[in-house]
């Protein structure tokens, strides 16, 4: 029997050649819009959400994906679907839903459980997944449903799926090291803590992988944290260089001597200032910078930046001599 042509792309809007990151942009905003808790005892947006579960099934899976390109480049050459109406199915079920909990929620594809929870026994895909992608198993691609209450396919004999978040750290923390207790969501509506370290040097836009710790399954997905480390009001980074801006009074600069430096963590440096330092110059302090990553005892530098501190309130006896050191460089000029 023949089963109808899904265009996923089109259910998705996004081109033939659209980035994971782009599929996974476009699912996650209509799986918002047409979400069951959004639009209760709407049949026309239910339909929509399996619609976009399905696509994002395909899509988001590159074997699944590279499979259904080659069957649409057939389809669009001989106008019909390679196999029509055989039961061929391959890949694997849908995958398990996860996230944190909490107002950001993470949209991922539903497995046929979840869906089941929301729309009923019958199966939540399409005749053509159900040819062409899902499982063959006993009976070919024949789609499954399942009575309420009675058995289920088991969530640890499938993969866990991979759950990401965003975690916000400063600049000492990202210094030094850190960590975070997380709050993780469970299928069976739980949730858990979860304590994880962010290692020292840590940059912006990081992924940091933690193993073993996303959804549940056989085996189990693994949790991703992407970094974001805040701007700090003191220093500026690039890589593993930091730079910071110093003040130093008027006499130290030509003189020379020493002036205190800030650390990310807390602690002060003494910097030693040449006598007759310009205004602007920044000096080394060696090994006082980021650490890298993976390697936190390989430090980059700190710059600190010299800027002269001038006398705003003078006596007559600062002034007359001020005055005097000003006629004695004329003279010597």
């Amino acid at each position: 029997m023949a089963v109808d042509y899904k265009d996923y792309y089109k259910i998705l809007g996004v081109s033939k050649d659209a980035t994971q990151k782009e599929i996974q942009r476009a699912f996650r905003r209509l799986a918002r819009q047409y979400h069951p808790d959004v639009n209760p005892d709407n049949k026309e947006a239910e339909s929509k959400f399996k619609e976009i579960n399905e696509a994002n099934e395909v899509l988001s899976d590159p074997e699944k994906r590279k499979k259904y390109n080659e069957m649409s480049d057939y389809y669009q050459r001989y106008g019909v679907w390679p196999g029509a109406g055989q039961p061929a199915g391959a890949g694997t079920a849908g995958r398990g839903a996860g996230g944190f909990a909490g107002g950001n929620y993470q949209y991922q594809t539903m497995n046929e459980e979840d869906l089941e929870d929301l729309f009923g026994g019958a199966s939540p895909f399409s005749d053509f997944f159900e040819t062409y992608f899902h499982s063959a198993g006993p009976g070919g691609g024949r789609r499954r449903s399942y009575a309420r209450g009675g058995p289920r396919p088991s969530a640890r004999s499938m993969a866990g799926q991979d759950i990401e978040a965003d975690v916000e750290v400063s600049l000492r923390e990202a210094y030094q090291g850190s960590q975070r207790v997380l709050e993780l969501a469970e299928q069976n509506g739980g949730t858990r803590r979860l304590e994880v370290k962010i290692p020292p040097g840590v940059d912006d836009g990081a992924r940091i992988r933690v193993s073993g710790q996303g959804t549940e399954g056989n085996p189990r997905g693994n949790l991703y944290l992407r970094v974001h480390v805040l701007p700090d009001p003191q220093f500026t980074r690039d890589g593993t260089t930091l730079r910071t801006t110093v003040h130093a009074p008027l006499t130290t600069v030509m003189l020379g001597g020493e002036i205190p430096v800030p650390l990310p963590d807390g602690r002060r440096l003494m910097l030693r200032i040449p006598a007759g330092t310009d205004d602007g110059r920044a000096l080394r302090l060696r090994g006082q910078g980021m650490p890298q990553t993976g390697h936190p005892e390989t430090r980059g530098d700190l710059y600190a930046e010299i800027h002269v501190s001038l006398p705003t309130h003078l006596t007559e006896d600062q002034r007359s001599r001020f005055e005097d050191f000003a006629k004695s460089l004329d003279a010597a000029g």
